[in-house]
């Protein structure tokens, strides 16, 4: 009895602070309920079976908690992109916080625990298979074309395609009115010039613009239905694949991306078949290097679209890297993974090239992309102690002063973007671009004296990523607006005008079709991504790391080298390969499952 009159007052404070700082909305009846589900999970918990199971949750968990504090202390108005300081801020901490880490510590070890049993029980009636690639090509070949014909009326209505700032910065290049740079990766440019070429050779440069479109339209197709025949090649039946399919096929958010002239969706495709790649390696333990001669020359391809269709895509090949040699290095004595020489090999050889061409051989032309485009978050940090007046010696403040009258930084430094502070008239880039060795001098100056307003700034600028908390995200139908599509009026006399081909008077079917979607928040599928990783770590069954590592490196990009507190497009290949994430989770939670 005094057990439940326990468990009963601490699910009573553990659903009051579960409440708040998830920020639901105030209600008797759901504080109520929740801490009666909560009282149920207290009394039916299991115990751990091993330390690592324990310790592990009990860690992931206070983590976990952590980020919540943070999230709930974040306060904006939601214009992230224009907004100053007094719209985007962080509450001050109080004792409180230190009460709800404890107890919703304790609460998420008790649900990610019961998630976890869960889960497990489920992978146990599931058959799953040792199959590698797919088996049906036909089906691979039909599916992609039902993909295409879906996007159809998305192209049609927006023909030929969403053309950005960024996009008309790539066409320029490519149309040899700008000079070439590698801020847009150089060889995504050529690959716009080929179809620009084409279509003015044929007609016009709207023309070229479609051509592109349809043929990464094509592109995402292919690799996304072949992700589904791959899943259904697993064991999963076909009615899951079908709904796969649908949902591809229909919620709006993919569509509206493949016909968006970016970069991310051909990176995010690529980044797609590239882990799909690597679970096929974990999963015939390396075999199918021998068995499948095609796999390596795929595999080299693949890595090299990533690498030169957006420049992040060469970090991650970096940081896979060293994730395969750890992993490989944990798993040697195991004897589970065979041929791992030839996929490092390969992998290193592609990065090695990569390198080469972006580096020397850029750096010789004056190929080069600027500095500061690389430089986001830390600029922002450092704006941001400017901004506040913080703790800064002479020469701090004369660096800073160089860079931006330390007077404008209140009302030029944005705390969820960096792109105005760069773009201002007022800011000297080239003296930043020149002058390296003294930014990172200078920043490091900066956090010794001033860490808490580092932090405050990194949070402000990243947390679209970790803040589940702020359910407002998983509405933001922004992603496509977001990208400045009125830039285009401003370049009407190139040719390149956004025409609607169904526009029949009677129906308007761009509201039907409609550019404002919203989807799932990035912050909940990295979060998963993590709790992923931890059930690889509490399974011992670490060599499934090389599977997730693209994700991981992806996220890893997301939380220090981004520009924008949050959009969508910088993480698509999380939404291309959610499936997946559920697929590996019950690989990683099966015992044994059957060879194919």
């Amino acid at each position: 009895m005094k057990t439940h009159i326990f468990f009963l007052i601490i699910s009573l404070l553990c659903g009051s602070y579960f409440v708040e700082y998830m920020r639901i909305p105030h209600n008797g009846f759901i504080w109520f309920a929740v801490c009666i589900v909560i009282y149920l999970l207290f009394i039916r918990q299991k115990k751990s079976q091993t330390l690592l199971e324990k310790y592990g949750f009990f860690a992931f968990s206070f983590i976990f908690s952590v980020f919540l504090v943070l999230g709930y202390h974040i306060k904006t108005n939601f214009e992230l992109y224009e907004g100053l300081m007094d719209s985007n801020y962080r509450t001050p901490y109080s004792i409180n916080d230190l009460f709800a880490l404890f107890f919703l510590t304790i609460l998420w070890v008790l649900i990610f625990k019961s998630v976890f049993y869960y889960i497990k029980k489920i992978s146990a009636n599931i058959s799953l298979t040792k199959n590698t690639g797919i088996s049906n090509y036909k089906h691979w070949l039909i599916g992609a074309l039902c993909l295409s014909a879906a996007w159809i009326p998305y192209f049609l209505i927006y023909y030929p395609g969403f053309i950005f700032g960024d996009s008309l910065a790539s066409i320029f290049q490519a149309l040899e009115f700008w000079g070439l740079s590698n801020h847009h990766p150089i060889l995504y440019t050529f690959f716009i010039k080929g179809c620009l070429t084409i279509g003015m050779g044929l007609k016009d440069i709207n023309l070229g613009c479609a051509i592109y479109t349809i043929l990464q339209m094509l592109y995402i197709s292919f690799i996304l239905s072949y992700l589904v025949c791959w899943i259904r090649n697993k064991g999963i039946s076909p009615r899951i694949c079908v709904g796969l399919m649908v949902f591809f096929a229909f919620v709006p958010f993919i569509p509206l991306n493949s016909i968006a002239m970016w970069k991310d969706p051909i990176f995010s495709a690529s980044l797609t078949l590239w882990t799909l790649l690597l679970f096929d390696f974990v999963l015939s333990n390396g075999s199918i290097i021998k068995e499948k001669p095609r796999f390596i020359p795929i595999y080299i391809i693949t890595l090299l679209i990533l690498c030169f269709s957006r420049n992040n895509g060469f970090y991650i090949v970096l940081f896979s890297i060293v994730a395969f040699i750890f992993i490989i290095a944990i798993n040697r004595r195991k004897k589970i993974l065979y041929h791992t020489k030839k996929l490092l090999l390969s992998t290193i050889s592609v990065a090695v090239f990569v390198g080469f061409i972006t580096g020397p051989v850029y750096t010789h032309f004056d190929l080069q992309g600027e500095p500061v485009e690389s430089l986001g978050i830390f600029l922002n940090q450092m704006a941001r102690v400017a901004a506040l007046d913080g703790n800064m010696s002479a020469s701090d403040a004369a660096y800073m002063d160089a860079l931006l009258p330390l007077e404008e930084y209140p009302s030029t430094y944005r705390p969820c973007v960096v792109d105005l502070l760069k773009w201002d008239e007022n800011f000297d880039q080239d003296y930043l671009n020149n002058h390296l060795s003294d930014f990172i001098k200078t920043y490091f100056s900066l956090f010794i004296k001033n860490p808490v307003c580092y932090i405050d700034a990194w949070e402000l600028n990243t947390f679209g990523y970790w803040a589940v908390n702020i359910w407002e995200l998983n509405f933001d139908t922004g992603n496509i607006r977001k990208g400045n599509l009125n830039e285009l009026d401003k370049y009407k006399e190139w040719g390149i005008t956004q025409t609607n081909l169904l526009d029949n008077g009677y129906i308007d079917l761009t509201q039907i079709f409609s550019i404002d979607s919203s989807i799932l928040s990035l912050a909940i599928i990295n979060w998963f991504i993590f709790f992923i990783i931890l059930l690889m770590i509490i399974m011992k069954k670490t060599k499934w790391g090389i599977a997730i590592a693209p994700s991981f490196g992806l996220i890893i990009t997301l939380f220090i080298a981004t520009p924008y507190a949050y959009w969508q497009r910088y993480g698509l290949a999380e939404y291309y390969l959610l499936p997946f994430y559920i697929l590996l989770t019950l690989f990683v939670l099966k015992y044994n499952y059957p060879e194919s």
